[in-house]
């Protein structure tokens, strides 16, 4: 019998977006200490208050946990995810975003703030590289081109492509289906932070696919 190799065994991981999380085949999506919360979020689902709260606490309890843990991270190839906290936070997050946008679909700052955690995951954390100079207060079209081109959005110590391939498509995916909700609602915003960040990582995807 041939054993899997060092990569396949960490590629075996992913995606742990999909199927998204939910306590029905992520069981240690809910822990008995996240009971209040959800029967509160039950109580009111249509609260956007609630959820942003619900969701944020979360965030910010798994960042202190893994900023004090002392548990051994795992191979750099992971990125972000090297730490297995890290890797529950994002399934929980990823339900807890999901669960919300089931209730509203067309929230952009629901939208973005998702976008932007997943993307934290798998990309790490983000560099914007700007011109020295700063911009023109009323460029005109062809100059405010030119700017937008040389203001390069970067990550540093991603989720490997290789390895996280499956991670990586399905955060494709995530922003396809959020293009399919919001040039309904805010198309302006869309077409300038929700599209640029896409298309950023649709073509860093296609470099490996």
């Amino acid at each position: 019998m041939v054993s899997a190799s060092p990569i396949d065994a960490l590629r075996a991981d992913f995606p742990l977006t999909f199927p998204i999380p939910t306590p029905l085949n992520s069981p240690d999506v809910v822990t008995v200490r996240d009971a209040q919360r959800e029967e509160d979020l039950l109580r009111n689902p249509f609260s956007f208050r609630s959820w942003w709260i619900a969701i944020q606490a979360a965030n910010d309890s798994f960042n202190a946990r893994i900023k004090t843990s002392k548990e051994e991270p795992g191979p750099s190839v992971l990125g972000p995810l090297a730490h297995p906290l890290a890797r529950t936070a994002l399934k929980r997050l990823t339900y807890l975003y999901e669960s919300a946008l089931v209730h509203f679909p067309g929230s952009f700052k629901l939208w973005k703030a998702y976008l932007q955690t997943r993307m934290n995951y798998v990309l790490g954390p983000k560099v914007v590289k700007r011109r020295a100079g700063g911009k023109k207060k009323f460029p005109d079209m062809k100059n405010a081109l030119e700017e937008e081109k040389e203001d390069l959005e970067e990550w540093t110590g991603g989720l490997d492509p290789i390895v996280g391939w499956e991670e990586w498509k399905a955060l494709v995916a995530t922003f396809e289906r959020a293009l399919m909700w919001l040039p309904k609602v805010r198309p302006k915003d869309t077409s300038r932070e929700i599209i640029h960040s896409y298309l950023r990582v649709r073509c860093s995807c296609q470099g490996y696919g």
